[in-house]
C-alpha cells in the first residue's frame, strides 16, 4: 500500500536521479508523485488489440515506467481483469508503499441490472442488457470490491484448470487416447452463448491454453493434451475469422489457434444469428432466432442479398463459378476455409449430405478469399443499419 513516506522516497529519487523536473513532483492527496502515471489499460492478452502489449512486453514496459512514474491507474474488467493481473505480477518484490495503484468499482457486466444501475449514454434511453452499465449502490459496491470480476474469471479458469488435470490423467491412463478440447463461444466469437453480445460470459482462447499447460505441469507432464477449441463461425458470425474490436478481441480465435497449435472446428455454418437492429425484411432476430443460410423459393431478401455480396467478393472467377450453386453451399465453403480443420454441419437428411459432398469435391476458399467476402458481408449489414455495437 502506498504511504506518504515511501511516495515521497521515491518522488526524491527520481528528482535527484534527473529524470523529474521539479515542476513535474505533484501530489496526489496526501502522496507525493509524478506528473505523469502509467494508464493500464490497454494491457490485453496477446492479439486482442492491434499493437496491443503482450504479457511479456506489458510487464517490460511497465517495469521501464516505474523507473519514472510512481502512479498505475487500472480496473477490474480492464482486459476482463488481464490488466490486473499483469500489474500484480510486476510489482511483486517492489517496496509498495512507493506506488500508487488506482483501480475502480461500478462497471456492471453486460446483461446485468442491478437495482441502482444506469446505462451508459443515459440521455440516450433506458438502455438494455446490450448496453454498457455503471452502478455504485452501496450493495454492487460492496459486492462488487468483495469479489472483483477479475476473481469470478480466475475462478473459471481454476474450474478448467481442475478439469484439465483430470482429463490428463485420463489421457496417461489411456482412456482418452486423441487429447482433448473445449467448445465455447470464443471471445472473437459476436455473440455469446445467451445471444448477447459476447463479452463477459466468454473465454479467451490462449488462457483456456495456458490453464492446459499448468494442469499438465502440475500432472508432472512436459505438454498437455489440449488438441481442439470449437466454436460457431457462418457468414454473419464470422468474428473467429475476421476478429472484433481492438478493445475486445481484434485477432480471430481460427488465427490464434494457429499460432498455438490447436485445431478448430466449427459449428453452425447454415444456422446464422443476424446481427440486430435491421426491423425490415427477415432481419428481426426474434429472440435467439436464427437466419438460415439455405436456398429456398422464394428466397428470402437477405439470404438472396448475401450471396449476391459473398459471390461478387470473390473476384476470381473460377472461384465465382464453383461457388455458384446453392447458398448452403456458399455458406458451407465459406466456414471451412483453409485455417478450420473441420466444420459441423447438422447432415439429418439426404439432401444436406449431398450438399457435403458436393462442396467437398471442390477446391477450398484461401484464406483471404473468405476473409473478403465476410468482410463484405459486415459493409452490407452496416449499410442495412445494423447495431454493431459490441459485435465488432
Amino acid at each position: 500500500m502506498a504511504t506518504v513516506e515511501g511516495t515521497a522516497r521515491f518522488v526524491e529519487r527520481v528528482l535527484a536521479s534527473g529524470r523529474l523536473h521539479p515542476s513535474n513532483a505533484r501530489r496526489l492527496g496526501p502522496f507525493a508523485c509524478t506528473a505523469l502515471g502509467f494508464g493500464a489499460y490497454r494491457l490485453v492478452p496477446e492479439g486482442s488489440a492491434t499493437g496491443a502489449a503482450t504479457a511479456a512486453t506489458a510487464s517490460g514496459a511497465l517495469t521501464r515506467a516505474l523507473d519514472s512514474v510512481n502512479v498505475i491507474d487500472t480496473s477490474s474488467h480492464y482486459a476482463f481483469g488481464h490488466s490486473e493481473r499483469v500489474i500484480g505480477a510486476t510489482l511483486h518484490g517492489r517496496p509498495r508503499d512507493e506506488l500508487i495503484v488506482c483501480t475502480k468499482v461500478g462497471h456492471v457486466p453486460r446483461g446485468e441490472m442491478p437495482k441502482g444501475a444506469v446505462p451508459i449514454g443515459a440521455h440516450r434511453g433506458a438502455g438494455t442488457t446490450s448496453d454498457d452499465w455503471h452502478c455504485i449502490s452501496p450493495t454492487f459496491v460492496d459486492s462488487e470490491v468483495k469479489v472483483p470480476i477479475a476473481d469470478a474469471w480466475d475462478e473459471m479458469y481454476q474450474s478448467l484448470f481442475e478439469a484439465f488435470k483430470i482429463l490428463e490423467r485420463l489421457c496417461n491412463d489411456g482412456i482418452i487416447t486423441s487429447g482433448y478440447g473445449v467448445s465455447s463461444n470464443f471471445l472473437s466469437c459476436m455473440f455469446s452463448v445467451t445471444g448477447l453480445p459476447n463479452l463477459y460470459e466468454s473465454l479467451v482462447l490462449d488462457r483456456v491454453v495456458d490453464a492446459a499447460a499448468s494442469a499438465a505441469r502440475a500432472e508432472g507432464l512436459q505438454k498437455h493434451r489440449f488438441q481442439v477449441a470449437q466454436l460457431p463461425l457462418n457468414a454473419f458470425e464470422n468474428g473467429a475469422v475476421l476478429g472484433r474490436t481492438p478493445g475486445t478481441q481484434a485477432e480471430g480465435d481460427c488465427s490464434m489457434a494457429q499460432r498455438l497449435g490447436v485445431s478448430i472446428l466449427t459449428n453452425r455454418p447454415i444456422n446464422a444469428l443476424p446481427m440486430p437492429g435491421v426491423s425490415t425484411g427477415d432481419w428481426g432476430r426474434g429472440g435467439n432466432s436464427y437466419l438460415q443460410l439455405r436456398e429456398a423459393k422464394p428466397m428470402g431478401t437477405t439470404q438472396s442479398l448475401l450471396k449476391r455480396v459473398v459471390l461478387d467478393a470473390l473476384a476470381d472467377a473460377k472461384a465465382k463459378a464453383e461457388a455458384e450453386a446453392t447458398l448452403q453451399q456458399v455458406a458451407l465453403r465459406l466456414a471451412s476455409s483453409s485455417n478450420v480443420s473441420c466444420t459441423l454441419n447438422g447432415a439429418h437428411q439426404t439432401k444436406y449430405v449431398e450438399d457435403l459432398e458436393d462442396v467437398l469435391k471442390v477446391a477450398s476458399l484461401s484464406e483471404s478469399q473468405v476473409q473478403r467476402a465476410m468482410q463484405s458481408v459486415r459493409s452490407m449489414a452496416t449499410e442495412l443499419g445494423c447495431q454493431t455495437k459490441g459485435l465488432w
